[in-house]
């Protein structure tokens, strides 16, 4: 249709670009938001998976804006849509597909992890975001042949597919991936591009083939029939969730599993997203699993002396085994537990083992914002105890939320303690690296006169490649640690950093401190 055949066109077939370009958005920011939680079962949700996600869904669409403007001066509008539709939903049907097996290729685990990060991200996301780029431009040529306000149609267009991607981004990061889940949304999502395509090729048998491939897909995708599930997973159309998993859940921040890894005894392991978060056993859950926890109880035990109650911070309570191991053996104390995921104290509750009559006191918030708030009210001037001991648990693996870990976070944490009171953080890197380390010890240092570093064992593995969890004590008067590493009862041993150990740490981060505003983790 020409720009003279305008006045003849009716208002609601006017309103027809708009409303393309609106859904288009609205695909694009959903599948952007859902690609960091997908990625993040295989590469976890850091920095990198975040820039990577962005940047080259921004390129994907950024290469779509310039072939589809292309395309639309050569084809009519309708069509060309129609077309653009259906192959965007299969590219969406592929991000199930691709996601599923890329994570297994190992070659990409040789490759420098931004690269990996990048690469995988690239294969998953690219293609459909070409493809849904394409079709705002398309969308544009059809408003403009049929206005002849060039200006205020282009505006129009523009402005209705920024509200499909703030539409989207909300709508998705607030409700849909919690309500329904990452690959209901992918299906979906593809399933809407469908329907649009048949809409734009009425009367081509296309789309319609298409729509009746996909409901195959979708089942084969989605159905709770075994054979479906079989079928599905044989063709990558759906993850393989392995036979020992007994609880799944996804929520606003993680993918939440609960693994049977051996029967006798009985040991789960809790996973949020491509992280082992937390281990136990059923019979003993106070057996302590992981070296971190144990070196946390020696320290404590020492510390706490003779004292028949403690007040007690955990930021990140995870599977709560290490809060439950306090509470029991000073039952008189007031444990206090911060964390973010209220979906993770569920699946604690209902397949970890936490009692539902435990005496714990949770706060689903924040850790940095729930600390920022005792700060305040306790400047304010309302009377509040100070804590024996904050324990860091948030901090691990490539998932590191920085706001926990620098000299503000750590300077605010020093208010909230009493003076005979610790701060104990677990932290995982290569010593041989260090500079993380290095920059959270000189971090530490700069709050607390007195800092020890412990890792399990007989000393400090000098390995590039081996990444260990270490423990960062920060007090405001001495201890006597040898006593702690006397009294350590694991088998393994505990081994304190030497003087030699702390400088050459120290040489490695160039003695750099981490800052609200820079703190390059």
């Amino acid at each position: 249709m020409t720009p003279s055949e305008s006045p003849n066109t009716s208002s609601r077939a006017r309103w027809v670009p708009q409303a393309t370009v609106f859904v288009s958005s609205f695909c694009i920011m959903v599948i952007e938001l859902v690609a960091g939680r997908v990625i993040s079962r295989h590469l976890g949700s850091s920095l990198y998976t975040w820039t990577s996600v962005i940047g080259i869904v921004l390129a994907g669409i950024a290469i779509g804006n310039y072939a589809g403007g292309r395309i639309a001066d050569r084809h009519r509008a309708a069509p060309t849509l129609a077309t653009l539709f259906i192959l965007s939903s299969i590219t969406c049907v592929t991000i199930t597909m691709l996601n599923n097996r890329v994570g297994e290729w190992v070659f990409l685990w040789t490759l420098p992890w931004s690269a990996r990060v990048g690469t995988h991200v690239a294969i998953v996301f690219l293609i459909p975001s070409v493809i849904l780029g394409m079709i705002s431009p398309v969308a544009a040529k059809m408003a403009l042949d049929r206005s002849t306000e060039t200006g205020r149609t282009i505006g129009s267009v523009y402005a209705w597919g920024v509200i499909g991607s703030i539409a989207g981004t909300f709508a998705t990061g607030f409700y849909l991936i919690a309500a329904f889940g990452t690959a209901a949304i992918i299906w979906a999502v593809a399933a809407t591009l469908a329907a649009m395509a048949i809409l734009f090729g009425a009367g081509s048998l296309r789309p319609t083939i298409w729509g009746g491939v996909l409901l195959v897909l979708i089942a084969l995708g989605l159905g709770p029939w075994a054979w479906a599930n079989h079928v599905g997973q044989s063709l990558a159309l759906r993850e393989a969730i392995p036979p020992n998993v007994i609880y799944h859940d996804e929520s606003q921040y993680s993918s939440i599993q609960i693994l049977r890894v051996q029967s006798d005894p009985e040991k789960r392991n809790m996973h949020l997203d491509k992280l082992l978060h937390s281990s136990i056993l059923v019979e003993d859950p106070l057996s302590h699993q992981y070296s971190y926890e144990r070196i946390y109880a020696a320290i404590t035990q020492h510390l706490a002396g003779e004292r028949d109650s403690l007040n007690t911070l955990t930021v990140g309570g995870g599977g709560y085994t290490y809060p439950r191991w306090l509470d029991e053996l000073w039952p008189r104390s007031r444990t206090e537990v911060v964390e973010i995921d209220p979906a993770v104290t569920k699946a604690a509750l209902e397949a970890f083992g936490l009692p539902p009559d435990h005496r714990l006191i949770i706060h689903h918030d924040d850790g940095r914002a729930f600390l920022n708030g005792l700060v305040v009210r306790k400047s304010g001037g309302e009377s509040m105890p100070l804590y024996d001991f904050v324990y860091m648990d948030a901090v691990n693996d490539f998932s590191v939320p920085y706001q926990l870990t620098t000299i503000e976070c750590v300077r605010a944490i020093d208010g909230l303690l009493d003076e005979d009171g610790a701060f104990l953080m677990n932290m995982i890197d290569v010593f041989e690296e260090g500079q993380f380390l290095g920059s959270m010890i000189e971090t530490m240092k700069r709050v607390f006169p007195h800092v020890a570093v412990f890792v399990e064992g007989d000393g400090v593995r000098l390995s590039p490649d081996l990444r260990e969890t270490f423990i960062i004590a920060g007090t405001k008067r001495p201890v006597d640690w040898d006593a702690v590493v006397a009294s350590y009862e694991a088998s393994a041993g505990l081994y304190r950093f030497a003087d030699a150990d702390l400088a050459r740490l120290s040489e490695r981060s160039g003695g750099f401190h981490l800052t609200d505003d820079w703190a390059p983790i």
